[in-house]
């Protein structure tokens, strides 16, 4: 049996869609049993979060804005997609109810003027169940029986909002009993990726990118061959082919080394994905969907031995630094960075000083402002002293991380000696286990992954 996830990157246009029912029909015509795992369209995701957080404070323009890109963009794909009017027609019908969902939830939350986290999870979750219905009909249109369905009956969760933990024992009974008579009669299910529902059936989310979790945690319960993780790269490789074109792909990685690299906010991979297939000896394979035919990056247990120290570079764009001073004794930051957590807000960096007066923390720069918004909120000083927390605001800055093999510390002096022959403006850094992570501005991310490329060994 195979799982097959599909990331946002990999879907969006109508030939990436083509290319998906393509992979499909190889694995069955392979003898293998297939289940689908979908995400949502690229950007999708973020705009119906924005536009639950704008109706609580009554701007408009949001929940316009998420509804059109819900409907339009979806609907676009269907158009060059489903010829046949007859289920094209069944299709809008089925997104049409979805829509009617968001209206309503947005419209409570406008009338309320207060955003819960469960009704963050529930808007959230429309964008895998529009196209888990589109990649259905589309599976079907190809000659291979398919079926929608929707992750909240599948992964038990408790009700830990916008980053719920799965219940392993329960989820697992659940998946096997929704999905096995499918499964014998040739029906490739597929599934909302990122969606669960607490005991009580209410909806909940896995956190950023959890679709890759969801994929992994079907795979363990229906005890697969092998999870693929199709994306829009050719697996994990030596640096991001945009930056550097010489970037190689790593044929193999280990199961420790591929969770550093999904901790530090990789989007190749969401931080849970890999625990449930390391305790069973599933791999987890990454996959180019506009290059099938190249091999990819295997996750195994116990890959061939690294011929370099210097494993991989991983770097991201678009974040912003918040460094927070606090002029209070009391100051408690935990509901700040609880209520982003709630807010599915992403924290890529953290360090707090001794003290606790003061801490510095990076977000995502579309995040920026709901983060500093739940700083202030959350100053909880001296009654007496109503001054708030200064909090200063560096954006954009990008984050660089190396990952290396274990017992190199070497590497750390050949990388600050690489960094300072590339002018680098480093605002902080981070050496724990097996990586070296630090922030700078980001127009300086290119040339900082390019040296460090060159200078540690990595451009062979």
């Amino acid at each position: 049996m195979l799982i097959m996830k599909f990331g946002a990157a990999a879907i969006n246009e109508a030939a990436r869609l083509r290319d998906l029912a393509r992979v499909v029909k190889d694995g069955r015509d392979e003898g293998y049993a297939v289940v689908v795992v979908c995400s949502a369209l690229a950007g999708i995701t973020d705009a119906l979060i924005e536009a639950a957080r704008a109706a609580a404070e009554h701007r408009d323009g949001p929940i316009e804005y998420a509804r059109r890109e819900l409907w339009g963009r979806h609907r676009a794909l269907a158009e060059k997609l489903i010829n046949d009017e007859w289920e094209r027609e069944e299709l809008y019908r089925e997104w049409a109810e979805l829509l009617k969902i968001f209206d309503r939830i947005t419209r409570a939350v406008t009338t309320l003027g207060e955003l819960s986290p469960r009704g963050i999870d529930a808007v959230a979750v429309l964008g895998e169940r529009f196209m888990a219905h589109l990649v259905a009909v589309l599976l079907r249109r190809s000659g291979i029986a398919s079926k929608m369905v929707d992750g909240a009956e599948l992964i038990v969760t408790d009700a830990h909002f916008g980053n719920a933990r799965p219940l392993l024992p329960e989820t697992f009974l659940r998946v096997r009993a929704r999905l096995e008579s499918s499964l014998k009669a040739l029906i490739v299910p597929v599934i909302t990726g990122y969606v669960g529902a607490t005991r009580d059936g209410v909806v909940t989310t896995l956190g950023r990118g959890g679709g890759d979790y969801s994929a992994t945690l079907i795979g363990a319960a229906l005890e697969a061959t092998e999870v693929f993780l199709w994306t829009d790269v050719d697996g994990i490789l030596t640096a991001d082919p945009k930056i550097v074109a010489g970037a190689r792909t790593l044929p193999e990685i280990s199961f420790s080394e591929a969770a550093e690299i999904a901790a530090l906010g990789a989007e190749v991979l969401h931080p849970h994905t890999l625990a449930p297939l390391e305790q069973r000896g599933i791999p987890l394979h990454i996959r180019n969907l506009n290059h099938p035919e190249r091999t990819g990056t295997r996750v195994v247990a116990r890959p061939q031995p690294a011929e370099q120290p210097a494993r991989t570079i991983i770097s991201a764009r678009g974040l912003s630094l918040l460094s927070v001073s606090s002029h209070s004794n009391d100051a408690d930051w935990g509901p700040a960075l609880s209520r982003m957590a709630a807010s599915s807000v992403d924290i890529l960096s953290f360090t707090q000083s001794l003290s606790e007066h003061s801490l510095t923390l990076a977000v995502r720069a579309a995040d920026a402002a709901f983060a500093r918004e739940c700083l202030i909120n959350a100053h909880t000083g001296d009654q007496a002293q109503v001054q708030p927390p200064e909090i200063t605001l560096i954006s954009p800055v990008g984050m660089v991380a190396l990952i290396t093999t274990p017992g190199n510390d070497a590497l750390t002096a050949r990388m600050l000696t690489s960094l300072g022959r590339a002018n680098a403006s480093i605002l902080t850094l981070t050496h724990a286990g097996t990586h070296i992570s630090f922030l700078l501005p980001e127009h300086q991310v290119d040339t900082v992954v390019r040296a460090l490329h060159h200078d540690l060994g990595l451009a062979l």
